[in-house]
């Protein structure tokens, strides 16, 4: 790889032997994928020290320990306790007191500590056609689709990025795999961020980690639509980058979408397509629940205002637990609004930082045996998210039940959901 003075300044360790083996490790994986050179990136969305995992806090730590900082504005990404307000999920002391370690760390090496899987409602929305890295599928996916920003799907890289600004130049940094290769067009009605998830799951089954090219809306969708519409692709397979043209930058039109190079046959997704991803995650036999959970990914302060004015007034039954999961700075917001006092009274448990499937209730984990984690028996939770449907399945191992946001919070109010159910179905 052709390497800039100060990049080779920072392999030979001239810049701190922590650069170093970041710079090392950059240089591994731009080689493995035929990078010629680096590129500078402006933001780095990055790994946050997982508590169920003694040495992956350690490992954060030890970075600050040697006095490293990101040269990058960077966010964090979710973690496996709300530290501020653990008790009311039920971890272990011991995992939320590591978890806040984490974040001591992350103070030190001048990270935001947003904790979330959405750092853009937090505040962090890099611009169009800027360099970045993500350890999170999900804002990889949003910042290439909606805002035009270069990023692949990373994983530790992201901290070695955040530390040197630098990326290899691979992958969707090259305006070249900026392109689509499978059009989608959209024959249904979509209403509500749950349709959208369904949509991008149904999409990124068939495309895989292409680039599919979407058309058909019968509007233009909002920002959570957008984000619920990417997380789905990005679950089911392992697109990073989705084009609906007049959307995402930079495409006017379809044409552009494909490079002005021969465009493929449409392939229609009707609205059977959407039903059958909402029938796949209803595996439980009844409409009994345990858990009930809105805000995957992160929940916007659009959505936050959107659940308290369907939960003012009203009571979560106490045959239930409702969680609802948002970034630190949107809970803020909405503390400050006024929200978070409405939706507390209805009952609902406004939770940061984690997520059901990223706290103490996964079981394909293999936490520390010194912090007693022991995940709780769930029978069956319900979600207003195809991702976080097809996670909680794989990861809680427990019955799943899928449903628009308002049949949820319905279903949070009565202690029971009324929609269908398995019917008998086996997943």
């Amino acid at each position: 790889m052709e390497l800039t003075r100060e990049e080779e300044d920072m392999l030979a360790g001239k810049q701190g032997a922590t650069k170093r083996v970041a710079m090392e490790g950059l240089v591994q994986l731009g080689r493995a994928y035929g990078a010629p050179r680096m590129v500078e990136i402006g933001y780095a969305h990055v790994h946050a020290g997982m508590a169920l995992y003694l040495e992956d806090v350690e490992m954060i730590e030890e970075l600050a320990g040697q006095n490293a900082r990101f040269s990058v504005p960077t966010s964090v990404n979710i973690a496996n306790a709300d530290t501020v307000n653990w008790q009311q999920t039920g971890a272990p002391e011991k995992l939320a007191r590591l978890q806040q370690r984490a974040g001591t760390a992350h103070h030190k090496l001048g990270s935001s500590c947003t904790f979330t899987c959405t750092p853009y409602w937090a505040g962090h929305w890099p611009t169009w056609n800027m360099h970045m890295t993500s350890i999170e599928s999900g804002v990889t996916v949003f910042c290439n689709s909606v805002i035009g920003a270069k990023s692949n799907r990373d994983g530790y890289f992201s901290v070695y990025a955040g530390l040197t600004g630098r990326y290899p130049l691979f992958g969707y940094h090259l305006d070249e795999n900026r392109r689509g290769n499978m059009l989608f067009a959209v024959d249904a009605q979509l209403s509500g961020t749950t349709d959208f998830s369904c949509l991008g799951f149904h999409i990124g089954k068939v495309v895989g980690d292409g680039v599919p090219v979407v058309t058909g809306f019968k509007r233009r969708p909002s920002l959570d639509e957008l984000d619920a519409l990417g997380v789905g692709m990005a679950t089911s397979g392992g697109v990073a980058l989705f084009i609906i043209p007049q959307i995402t930058p930079p495409y006017a039109s379809i044409e552009q979408a494909f490079a002005f190079g021969p465009v493929p046959d449409p392939l229609p997704v009707r609205r059977a397509d959407i039903d059958a991803v909402y029938d796949y995650f209803c595996t439980s036999p009844t409409g009994d629940v345990d858990i009930i959970h809105v805000g995957c990914p992160h929940a916007s302060f659009e959505e936050m205002r959107e659940y308290a004015e369907m939960l003012r007034g009203k009571k979560v039954s106490a045959n239930v637990e409702f969680w609802i999961t948002t970034s630190r700075a949107v809970r803020n917001m909405s503390q400050e609004q006024g929200l978070l006092k409405v939706l507390e009274a209805a009952g609902a448990k406004v939770i940061a930082d984690t997520c059901p499937i990223s706290c103490h209730f996964a079981r394909t984990v293999s936490p520390d045996p010194a912090l007693g984690v022991v995940p709780p028996t769930i029978g069956t939770v319900l979600v207003d998210s195809a991702k976080q449907a097809k996670y909680v399945r794989d990861m809680i191992r427990c019955d799943t039940l899928l449903a628009p946001t308002a049949q949820v919070i319905e279903a949070a109010i009565a202690g029971r959901y009324a929609g269908p159910t398995a019917q008998g179905r086996t997943p």
